[in-house]
């Protein structure tokens, strides 16, 4: 099998072989490390999910002048009084709910001090086309009582392309070029709203986060599973080539260089 392994298409099949293994294994423990990030970060979801409400104006204070929502607060149950500012609500287009496309409806809530909070209302369903909604999701007027669930602020995405009012991103920087007033860098999702409005009116409320590890761990498995099989077909090929060698006297032949039957004979 020695005498196998030293030809030169053997040496790049093995070499070949080797860079593959390197490969996998870094593949594999890439999604392990993913999956360790997405540990940490469930876990930071499920004390903030068990932690009793927080009054908005804690949050704003524990924030600071910068008013970013960071990771540590993500998913973190929180009541906010306001009234909400219907002018300068947007819409999130390319949004579906039960396969059907439309919108998630944006609005700032405004309390009575401090900075306004960008809240995830709900979702709503597109019109004949995406240039507008089925129904306008006006808000109530007056005083109401929310319970949210803080969300940092998505990507920034350019939305100069998009009919007014709409966007591609909750992006609290962007929509807040056009806000009269300072919000808070990151968004929320409306548990509930008191008192509660009209469901006619009302967009679709948005479930809860989901926590799971996601795909990370199968993933790295996969990877490493597939060193196996390239460890197991490079050891089958290699022990196929080196029975096929052997002739009946046990002695090792180079095949690489034997010439097929039909030139021989001719």
């Amino acid at each position: 099998m020695l005498r196998v392994l030293r030809q030169k298409r053997w040496i790049g099949f093995s070499l070949f072989t080797i860079f593959m293994l390197v490969l996998f294994v870094r593949l594999g423990l890439w999604q392990f490390g993913k999956l360790k990030v997405r540990r940490a970060s469930n876990a930071v979801i499920i004390a903030n999910q068990a932690a009793k409400p927080a009054g908005y104006q804690d949050i704003v204070d524990a924030i600071g002048p910068g008013r970013k929502i960071g990771a540590g607060l993500e998913w973190r149950t929180v009541e906010v009084t306001g009234r909400w500012d219907y002018a300068h609500q947007v819409l999130l287009r390319n949004r579906t709910y039960n396969s059907v496309d439309g919108y998630e409806v944006i609005t700032p809530l405004e309390p009575a001090s401090g900075p306004a909070l960008l809240v995830n209302r709900g979702w709503i369903a597109q019109g004949a086309s995406s240039v507008a909604p089925a129904a306008p999701a006006v808000p109530q007027q007056g005083i109401v009582t929310t319970t949210v669930w803080l969300r940092q602020s998505q990507p920034p995405h350019s939305s100069s392309s998009l009919p007014p009012g709409q966007v591609l991103a909750i992006d609290a920087t962007a929509i807040g070029i056009a806000v009269p007033y300072p919000l808070v860098d990151g968004y929320a999702i409306l548990a509930k709203e008191v008192p509660t409005p009209p469901s006619t009116t009302m967009p679709t409320l948005l479930p809860g986060v989901t926590i799971d590890d996601g795909p990370y761990l199968s993933y790295g498995i996969q990877w490493f599973l597939f060193t196996g099989v390239a460890v197991v077909g490079w050891w089958t090929f290699i022990r196929k080539e080196a029975d096929e060698s052997t002739d009946d006297d046990g002695v090792i032949r180079d095949r690489s260089t034997e010439l097929p039957d039909s030139v021989r004979m001719g």
